[in-house]
């Protein structure tokens, strides 16, 4: 028979490296396999912090030989991947259009615009429009990306910032920021990768079937706020920091001399996302546009908006955003009036929205167009034919 050793001749530090040996043997296999796994199915992108902490940015350099800022991989959860030279070239027009996720469903839309800007320039210029459309993102962490994209020598920067501003809040609860750099150095291993992975899809699928059971809406983002109702007092401390995220974002760009472009939100009125406790609101809304009362529907359909929670714009963002823009000297363009009169009714939401809060692509046309007359204008470049 083999001969056990005898630990009571051997020193506390041997005893103890003995006893936690297979503990130890069992961590690497563990983790040994978990690196195995990834190569067939990568973890899940994460964004720690979630855009809330303030090491948060969007942006990183490319590498030493190619003077490039490029997205972050785990950024591309919530924002285009894109890149852009810096320092910034000789007769380049750069402008950043900051905002949520009707921003950043126009990618296209803004390429197409940075071409005709450049080619109706008669300085030849080169326009560069670097979308900031951060998917669920309000204005809390839209404030932090403004204050890292001051630092990349804007020529413009364009806002439409107004949907998300409840959404974001159950997002810094799911984020818990504060946690965000133990986090980090805790998924380093890919053992913790897999029971978070796990975890995370188990939520989701979870969440998936309360939307399914609860018969929401498609529109419904079952990520967010799941029917929560926030109080009068707790609608108006959102309003306040919502203007006070606004205000220092104008501050920011307005000391150092870049122009601002605001948008005021158009918002969908005929078909307004409340909650289930408002339904006979909701369905006398509806009753009044099938009987002809327009403008009757869209009063109580803004009055509702405006005093509840809610996942899209209402007359008190648009308020907002109308004050800040005299405060400090922003341009303004009415992206809800240029959609009112494009609806057949005069109604926003009749045609031209996809949702509670997103234009379709008719509606984007609108949009994009909107701001290129602004910007046509602050540049000296010729007006857009009607």
């Amino acid at each position: 028979m083999t001969e056990q050793p005898d630990l009571s001749k051997l020193g506390p530090v041997r005893v103890l490296v003995y006893s936690l040996l297979p503990l130890i043997l069992l961590l690497g296999v563990l983790e040994g396999g978990a690196r195995l796994l990834e190569w067939v199915r990568p973890p899940l992108p994460t964004d720690y912090g979630m855009g809330f902490d303030d090491d948060s940015r969007v942006f990183m350099p490319a590498g030493v030989l190619r003077p490039v800022m490029t997205t972050r991989p785990q950024k591309e959860i919530s924002f285009r991947s894109q890149s852009f030279p810096t320092p910034k070239p000789a007769n380049t027009y750069r402008i950043f259009f900051l905002g949520e996720s009707n921003v950043n469903y126009i990618n296209w839309n803004l390429q197409d615009l940075a071409q005709r800007l450049g080619a109706a320039d008669p300085q030849k210029r080169h326009f560069e429009i670097i979308n900031m459309g951060g998917l669920a993102y309000g204005s809390h962490r839209l404030l932090k990306v403004a204050q890292e994209i001051a630092h990349y020598e804007p020529d413009l920067l364009l806002v439409y910032i107004g949907h998300n501003e409840f959404e974001e809040l159950e997002q810094q609860e799911l984020a818990a920021p504060q946690r965000a750099a133990v986090q980090r150095q805790v998924y380093r291993s890919a053992f913790m990768r897999l029971l978070r992975d796990t975890a995370a899809n188990a939520r989701i699928t979870y969440m998936r079937l309360r939307m399914f059971h609860a018969k929401l809406p498609p529109e419904v983002n079952y990520l967010a706020t799941f029917g929560r109702d926030f109080s009068s007092a707790e609608i108006d401390q959102r309003m306040a920091s919502y203007r006070r995220n606004m205000g220092d974002i104008l501050s920011l760009f307005r000391d150092r001399q870049v122009p601002v472009v605001m948008g005021v939100m158009a918002t969908n009125l005929w078909k307004p996302d409340l909650l289930d406790k408002y339904r006979d609101s909701k369905e006398e809304i509806a009753r009044r546009y099938a009987a002809g009362d327009y403008a009757g529907g869209v009063a109580l359909a803004r009055k509702m908006l405006a005093g509840t929670t809610r996942h899209q714009a209402s007359d008190t963002e648009n308020s907002i955003i109308r004050d800040l823009a005299k405060e400090y000297g922003a341009k303004l363009v009415d992206i809800e009036a240029a959609v009112t009169k494009a609806e057949p009714h005069g109604v926003t939401g009749e045609t031209l929205f996809s949702d509670r809060c997103h234009v379709t692509e008719d509606g984007k046309v609108i949009l994009v167009r909107e701001y290129e007359k602004e910007i046509r204008r602050l540049t000296g470049l010729p007006d857009l034919t009607p």
